[in-house]
């Protein structure tokens, strides 16, 4: 993955949104002020990492914060409705 904007492509909406809150204390409803607030904050004091490419480069290394939280939540929630 390269960029935020692939990220929120293949994640979906919902699924982004959850996550970058994991990234970000400034996760808005809107996925395009999220991806403009997430690529202009830095993630780290020494201002070498931004908050996008932190939550990029974590994918790209299999360890998205929160990412199997919100996929196990999501399926649990499919398998309770499929009971009912």
């Amino acid at each position: 993955m390269k960029t935020l904007h692939g990220l929120y492509k293949k994640l979906g909406r919902d699924r982004f949104l959850e996550v970058a809150k994991n990234y970000s204390d400034h996760v808005q409803s809107s996925v395009e002020k999220t991806l403009n607030e997430m690529e202009g904050r830095w993630f780290d004091k020494e201002h070498t990492i931004t908050e996008a490419e932190k939550m990029v480069s974590d994918y790209n290394k299999g360890r998205l914060r929160g990412y199997d939280d919100v996929i196990h939540r999501t399926s649990a929630a499919m398998k309770m409705e499929a009971f009912a």
